[in-house]
């Protein structure tokens, strides 16, 4: 009908093209090595995938998970008027399709004023199994949060009420957080250190090349000890480096 806001693209989230095996693996790998290899080898300069300004909000594993996105916008009491609403509002229908393994994202509209939820909403995070959540908002009630064992990374913790800033608007559509492009499932790698988007369509081939450059670094650190040298001999690897450490394996 005119003038109303659909959900239509929420059944359309792809399969998983990291199995848990390879995602529990990469796991064991710091967001710096996906910076590096997305930038060395596939040539995405991180102003494309890392988003500098999104912080952990909580302690707790590497997260390694899927995009489920929502979109808001700014409030308007119009605006308000036609968006889905109760169990069918955007966010909810993120939580209802994603799972172990995802993780939502939230385009926030980079304010940490942008309150995108807190202890009650939360809870159904904890019994859906979702991995974490990621937005470029605040997020209420984090000393609540903190008991459901999900990772979240945003711009701050706050108490405001969210609704008098955005309304969300659509599930599973591209989505920019932190001035990122996110698209429905791209896999996030997110620590301490950072957030970083691993594009879908390269996920796997970007998994298989941290893993390697995972293993040469760990090398080049064995052949720093061993010879009692400067970082400078091997650090950053240059094809000599490379050839060397190949021969080893």
């Amino acid at each position: 009908m005119e003038g109303q806001m659909t959900n239509k693209k929420i059944n359309k989230t792809p399969p998983h093209k990291l199995n848990k095996k390879i995602r529990e693996q990469l796991k064991s790998i710091n967001t710096s090595a996906f910076v590096d290899v997305m930038a060395r080898q596939f040539g995405y300069n991180p102003r494309y995938v890392l988003m500098n300004n999104v912080i952990p909000l909580n302690d707790g594993n590497r997260l390694v998970a899927r995009a489920i996105t929502v979109r808001y916008l700014p409030a308007r009491p119009d605006f308000d008027e036609i968006k889905p609403k109760n169990e069918k509002s955007p966010e909810y229908a993120a939580f209802e399709i994603a799972g172990p393994g995802d993780v939502i994202v939230m385009d926030s509209m980079e304010t940490s004023l942008m309150s995108i939820g807190g202890d009650i909403k939360f809870l159904r995070l904890k019994q859906r199994g979702i991995d974490g959540l990621i937005c470029d908002g605040g997020v209420r009630d984090m000393g609540s949060v903190e008991k459901y064992n999900i990772r979240i990374w945003g711009y701050g913790k706050t108490s405001n009420l969210g609704t008098m800033i955005g309304t969300p608007c659509a599930t599973n559509e591209p989505v920019k957080v932190d001035g990122i492009l996110v698209m429905p499932g791209d896999y996030i790698i997110a620590d301490d250190d950072g957030v970083v988007v691993i594009p879908r369509a390269i996920c796997r081939e970007v998994a298989d090349a941290a893993i390697e450059y995972d293993k040469l670094e760990e090398w080049i650190k064995n052949k720093l000890s061993e010879e009692n040298l400067s970082p400078g001999k091997y650090y950053p690897p240059d094809e000599k480096t490379y050839e060397e450490y190949k021969k080893s394996q």
